[in-house]
């Protein structure tokens, strides 16, 4: 369960390259002292990530330890669209008993069995801030 008490909410966002864009600006909306987001590495070119096995290998890695860290795993799926590196991140996460809540449903069905909550991005946001 998620309280405040006297620790931080530690969330994962997770999301396609190509809602990049739009994980930012949630992220900026995300102003609370008492959260720590954890997010993808928006200053790495994702090209050369997807062309590097060994930075894939690397990036995945570091995500795997901050879910770790972390209560909650939130995903940005605009429209349902869900890529390889979330599907991992989100089977992980649910390996690792994290909480997986995600803006829309998942057009990979097997996801939907991982998933504890569907929430929009605004209602994250309030939630989150509540928590």
């Amino acid at each position: 369960m998620l309280g405040r008490g006297d620790r931080k909410i530690k969330v994962f966002i997770a999301t396609s390259k190509k809602f990049y864009p739009e994980a930012k600006t949630l992220i900026s909306r995300i102003n609370s002292p008492n959260i720590t987001v954890y997010h993808p590495y928006f200053d790495f070119d994702p090209k050369k990530v997807d062309n590097d096995l060994q930075m894939k290998i690397h990036v995945t890695l570091q995500h795997f330890l901050e879910i770790d860290q972390s209560d909650l795993l939130y995903a940005l799926l605009p429209g349902g669209y869900i890529g390889y590196s979330v599907i991992i991140e989100i089977t992980y996460a649910y390996a690792k008993g994290k909480l997986i809540w995600v803006s829309e449903p998942p057009c990979e069905y097997a996801v939907h069995a991982m998933v504890n909550e569907v929430c929009s991005p605004e209602d994250f946001v309030a939630r989150i801030q509540e928590m």
